[in-house]
This record gives C-alpha cells, structure tokens and sequence, in this order.
C-alpha cells in the first residue's frame, strides 16, 4: 500500500496525493514530502529507482528480510535501515520488524513489509499537527525512530520480571524447564542486544551531523533518541551478565546436590566394604572353626553390627554425616 502525504511551508497537510503529482512536489519550494510503501516492493520499486533515482543497492537491502541496522550516505540522499519491535515479541524470543528509510533534501521515504507501529503513530501525530511535518524530513524521521525505541521500554520491564523469576526457579528447582528457560532468555537477550547497539551508532553518527541532509535541530532531537538507546544497550548488557549469574548459580546448585548425593553413596559403600569382606571370608569353600560352633552365625552377624556401628561412630564424629555449610 502506498501513502503520500505533503505539507507545504505554511503546514498545509495534504494527503492521500496522486502517483503521478510527485515529481511536482519533489521541485516544490518549502513543501516536505512523505512517501510510506508497506508490503513487498515488488513493482514500486522501479517507480522509487525513477523518481527519486535510489541505489539499487539500497533497494536490494529493503527486499532482503533479514539485515543488520545501518545507515550510507549515497550525496542525494541518506539510507536508513533499522529494526523496531515486534508486537509478538516476549522475554523467550525477541523478534524485529526492518523498517527502511530514505532521507532526502526535502523527502522521506519509508518501507516495511508488515505495518508498522512507529510510522502509524507519526502519520497521526502529523495529522493533529501539521507544522510537524513542515519542519523538514529529518524531523519526520526523528519521530519516526523516536516511537520505534520507545516500544523496546514495555519489553525491557517484560525481561526484569522474566530474570527475577528465573532467579527464583534457579533457587527451587534444577530442572531442564529451567535451564532451558535460561537459554533462551539468553539468547533473546543477545539478539535484542545486537541490534540496538548497531542502532545506536546510526543515532550517534545522526546526532553528530555527520551527514549534510540532517540539520541542526533535527540533529538534536535525534541525540535524545540516541540517549534512548544507549539506556536500553545499558539495560540489555545488563540483563545478560544478570542471566549469566543465574546460570552459573543453576549449575553450581545442579553440581552441589550432585556432590551431596555422591557423598551419601560413598559413605553407604565406605560402610558395607568391612562387612562384605567378612561376608566374603566366611563365604570361602574352607573348613573354618566357627562353621562347627554353636553361636558361630551369631558371632558372624555380631562382628559385622560391631564394625559397622563403629565406622558409623568414627564417621559421626569426623563430622561426614553433616552438611555443608552447618
């Protein structure tokens, strides 16, 4: 689905603009430009390659799926790529939605296969308030990104919750459920981690104004953003170390209990290895005195309470029937 919306230098907004007024708009003074593509590009991507004559490098990078955030300066026009939030993303699998971005001297250009929350939201904010719009593309972009990072926030409260109960299944139980649950909060946490950190230096290098098509007030708008994302890197490095502690205190319980059942076995064969040697002895195919004595079973049985209970009193003593740490 293809939207045009413009506004002039007064902040007149007109939408739902014809295909074939755009180039007039293009070379409009004072008059910004907004052209949002939502679904595969397919056919439109030759009308982008010839009204706003894009790479077809950058246009290559908007059909692929699956990119890393990044940002290239092609002198008319900047590219943008970046990855907002997922509405069906959770503390167990962080997904991302790509959003493409073209930024020109007086245009912006969004595409995204799924609809997106960030260019909705603007798109309205720009409906109550023109003037918005009229400030230049580079403002339009900086709302843009603006709600796209504000949606990582609700998710990074969702990944506290989801740690402290980790914490606490860790404690109760050692399980597989809960060292699989460690995995792949883990995993999610590297994902989201990834991204926002290539993000961020998109952010930092707009901010700076590194590129000429960025101005100085949208530059500082866009510095805001940037402290957003640094707070949410901050938070998700955060995360993995706290992830990481429960998993190394999950397998230090996991190997604790296993040391306390190894030690019982122990103790019960430490136990049984006199008697089975004096179970053995009598058991050889010789002629002992004790097999023609009356009370010769009852000494047998005797000798084996007395040395069992003796090793048993020897070991109490030693303290090896206690547990670690009393």
């Amino acid at each position: 689905m293809l939207t045009i919306v413009a506004c002039d230098a007064e902040g007149k907004l007109e939408e739902a603009v014809a295909k074939d007024r755009l180039a007039a708009l293009l070379k409009a003074h004072g008059t910004t430009v907004w052209v949002d593509l939502s679904g595969p590009i397919g056919e439109e991507s030759g009308f982008l390659t010839s009204v706003f004559h894009f790479h077809p490098l950058a246009i290559e990078d908007c059909e692929t799926r699956r990119h890393h955030p990044k940002i290239d300066d092609y002198g008319s026009h900047l590219f943008i790529l970046s990855h907002g939030l997922h509405p069906e993303s959770s503390a167990r699998e962080f997904k991302s939605r790509q959003l493409s971005a073209f930024v020109g001297a007086n245009y912006l250009v969004t595409l995204h296969r799924e609809a997106s929350r960030s260019v909705q939201a603007t798109l309205e904010s720009i409906r109550r308030n023109s003037r918005l719009m009229a400030d230049g593309p580079g403002m339009i972009l900086y709302r843009v990104l603006d709600f796209q990072v504000d949606l990582y926030l609700p998710l990074m409260e969702i990944f506290q919750k989801r740690i402290d109960e980790i914490e606490k299944e860790c404690l109760a139980a050692s399980t597989s459920a809960v060292l699989q649950g460690v995995f792949d909060l883990r995993k999610a946490l590297v994902r989201l981690r990834r991204f926002s950190g290539h993000q961020r230096e998109i952010l930092l290098r707009l901010s700076r104004r590194e590129f000429p098509l960025i101005d100085e007030k949208s530059s500082v708008y866009l510095r805001d953003v940037y402290d957003h994302l640094v707070r949410i890197t901050d938070l998700a490095d955060t995360f993995r170390e706290l992830v990481a502690g429960a998993l190394e205190a999950h397998l230090s319980i996991v190997s604790n209990r296993t040391n306390e059942i190894m030690r019982v076995l122990t103790v019960i064969t430490t136990l049984f290895i006199p008697l089975t040697f004096i179970a053995g002895i009598y058991g050889m195919n010789f002629d002992m005195p004790e097999f023609h004595w009356k009370h010769g079973y009852g000494f047998a049985y005797a000798l084996m309470i007395a040395v069992g209970a003796g090793m048993y009193l020897v070991f109490r003593r030693r303290g090896i029937f206690r547990r670690p740490g009393r």
